[in-house]
């Protein structure tokens, strides 16, 4: 039996195809789908969607008595180890980390995007974590010179992709319709701002394009139903699936997305992505696919930075391409350092 942690069961769009790839390299390793434990917030859900077990998240008792027959445990992929957003995370994943390493069941960090972790005390637990784990994989350049200045040796760590780039690009999309997609995730200066979002999907309809909102995590359908108050023409996406995002992105000429699995997807779908940078993780994606992305600190000039990104799509969309050939070779390589701890 193979344990699995993560931000699962959220419905954040992104999470959910992380936990998708991960599964996907199990299987491809030989691991049966009745193997593969997930602790979730929706055990329910998650087992329906992957046809795995789940565990609620937070039964510790029960997660300890599973460690038991447990061969080994992996936590990630994604954003777990920060401080930022919220003190808990650390503390949460790093804490089943503990408990698997006290029972003697090999630890894998799986895809992790790293930072920032400020607290002093913090970083030293991360640093116990990927020292005592069988394996452990990065998904950015950022995350391993995170590690390299905690003192792991380079050659202990992968350096890979984010596990969703496994996803073949879908077949190309000759037609566009003048269609802008948006995705806003909470953020600090929302409130400040929210004026600013309002006019800025006005000015993109009065340039003749339609303007959809596309939430892809917690709190964003909220933020989207906001802006359509003030602008009713504005069309709010709901009750999106991994199994649905395509259809979504067929025909649309622009991703405008604070959320860095949102810039994976519009790209895998052959969909120009333009990131709103409010994390470093979103500025890292960025450059990993050479797509542009705009500071959230002032929006003066997004709508027209936008428009020019669109009338040079097709040599950012050459751009992109690109990297995706050498973003779903890093993807893979999160399968063969699991190959090699499971071996």
């Amino acid at each position: 039996m193979i344990l699995v942690s993560g931000y699962y069961g959220f419905d954040n769009l992104g999470d959910e195809a992380i936990l998708a790839a991960l599964v996907a390299d199990l299987l491809a390793l030989g691991v049966g789908r009745e193997d593969i434990v997930v602790l979730s917030n929706n055990p329910a859900q998650t087992e329906k969607a992957l046809g795995v077990k789940a565990l609620p998240r937070y039964d510790v008792k029960q997660f300890w008595r599973r460690l038991g027959s447990a061969r080994l445990f992996i936590s990630g992929g994604g954003s777990l180890l920060q401080d930022v957003t919220s003190k808990r995370s650390i503390p949460y994943y790093l804490g089943l980390v503990e408990l698997a390493l006290l029972r003697k069941v090999p630890v894998v960090m799986y895809g992790q995007g790293l930072g920032p972790v400020r607290n002093r005390f913090l970083r030293y637990w991360v640093k116990r974590a990927f020292q005592r784990s069988s394996g452990c994989s990065v998904r950015d350049e950022g995350s391993l010179q995170f590690l390299k200045e905690l003192g792991i040796p380079e050659r202990n760590i992968e350096l890979c992709a984010d596990p969703v780039f496994q996803q073949e690009l879908a077949a190309k999309e000759t037609s566009r319709s003048r269609r802008i997609l948006l995705n806003l995730r909470p953020y600090r200066g929302w409130e400040q701002q929210r004026r600013e979002w309002v006019q800025l999907v006005m000015f993109w309809k009065d340039e003749g394009f339609s303007v959809e909102f596309v939430p892809l995590g917690p709190g964003d359908q909220e933020m989207g139903k906001s802006l359509q108050e003030q602008c009713l023409s504005l069309d709010v996406r709901e009750n999106l699936t991994l199994g649905s995002l395509g259809a979504v992105f067929a025909g649309a000429d622009i991703f405008v997305s604070m959320r860095l699995h949102g810039l994976i997807f519009s790209v895998l779908n052959d969909c120009q992505a333009f990131g709103l940078n409010y994390d470093p993780k979103v500025a890292a994606i960025c450059q990993q696919l050479n797509v542009p992305y705009w500071e959230l600190d002032a929006l003066t000039g997004l709508g027209k930075k936008v428009e020019q990104v669109l009338a040079e799509a097709d040599a950012y969309r050459q751009e992109y391409r690109k990297a995706l050939v050498g973003l779903r070779q890093g993807a893979l390589k999160n399968r063969e350092m699991l190959d090699r701890v499971l071996r």
